[in-house]
């Protein structure tokens, strides 16, 4: 079994504002698995130290030896299944899960940007027919900027808030109180903790959806036990693979919550991966998956683009996703074989 591990640098189009701050560029660690009959397996790893604690270096290193340990962090741990489950169905000829939809519904996310500028992005979106989107918040102008973007949508378009934990549990019930006369489909992570959610939801009418703390399925029966969230927002980097990230949302269900997938700003194969999962779990939530239009790169075309607020979901074998190494080339800035 051959393995290489690529270090990719993706410029995005321009600069995404949230929160947490300003993210001009992606670094991703993507795994290559080839068999000796050559069939190759793709697995891809999307730390954000910002968003998640995670180094890009912490993930290289975990999987410079191989399989990472069960201790690694789990954007490790995610690319190596991924690159596992693929080289497996691809040997099959059938997708990594049995696929139940041919498209998945996609929110549009925009960014914590000047108020007309967003306002401008969101009547492009509706322009090419997405009914959900995803509004970055946490800023002294949000008031402004939620205001211009549901003027620019007007009444239909579902508008999500995303806070990214920036709020204390008082500040966090002030603001949501401003902006719930904006018609929201919810307010995702507005503070750090489930504790803090579990607070301001007792407070607060609007729907609110957890994000950061929920990586296993564990985290969401927590979350379900302490009343903290109608919702819960689930990411395969952070869960620890397709598996894991199928489990948590299998949680949710059970705990009578309703659950979409989500990027980190992530590459094709781990888009493709969320795709089918979504398809195979059959979300009906949008999910936060329509992120490959920001890279400034190919990169983004290794998926169709999103139509009517549509993602198409890969078919297959595996992730259908095998882009040929020359194509990565530019992108190249470590590589290990």
């Amino acid at each position: 079994m051959k393995r290489s591990l690529l270090r990719l640098r993706v410029p995005l189009r321009e600069p995404f504002v949230t929160a947490n701050g300003v993210l001009a560029e992606r670094e991703l660690v993507v795994v290559r698995l080839e068999d000796d009959a050559g069939v190759p397996g793709w697995g891809e790893a999307s730390p954000l130290e910002a968003y998640d604690g995670v180094s890009v270096d912490a993930v290289w290193d975990a999987l410079a030896a191989g399989p990472p340990a069960r201790d690694a962090p789990a954007q490790a741990r995610t690319a190596w299944e991924l690159s596992e489950l693929d080289l497996q169905a691809r040997r099959r000829g059938r997708s990594l899960g049995d696929v139940g939809a041919e498209a998945i519904p996609v929110n549009r996310t925009l960014p914590a940007g000047p108020p007309e500028e967003v306002a401008a992005a969101a009547a492009e979106g509706a322009r090419l027919g997405f009914s959900c989107f995803k509004l970055k918040v946490g800023l002294p102008d949000d008031v402004d900027r939620v205001a211009a973007v549901r003027a620019a949508l007007g009444e239909w378009p579902a508008l999500r808030v995303d806070a990214n934990g920036a709020w204390g549990v008082d500040e966090a019930v002030e603001r949501i109180g401003e902006l719930a006369r904006f018609d929201l489909e919810l307010v995702e992570q507005p503070c750090a903790t489930l504790e803090e959610l579990t607070a301001v939801r007792a407070r607060c009418e609007s729907a609110i959806a957890a994000d950061e703390p929920i990586r296993t399925a564990a985290d969401v029966r927590r979350a379900a036990e302490l009343g903290a969230c109608d919702a819960v927002n689930v990411k395969l980097a952070g869960s620890g693979g397709y598996l894991p990230a199928r489990d948590a949302l299998r949680a949710a269900e059970e705990a009578g919550m309703s659950a979409w997938l989500s990027s980190t700003f992530d590459g094709p194969w781990a888009i493709a991966a969320a795709l089918q999962l979504a398809a195979q779990e059959r979300i009906v939530l949008a999910c936060g998956l329509a992120t490959l239009d920001l890279f400034d790169r190919p990169l983004a075309q290794m998926l169709p683009k999103p139509r009517q607020g549509l993602l198409t979901v890969p078919a297959g074998p595996g992730l259908g996703v095998d882009p040929p190494l020359d194509a990565l080339e530019p992108l190249i800035v470590d590589r290990l074989d």
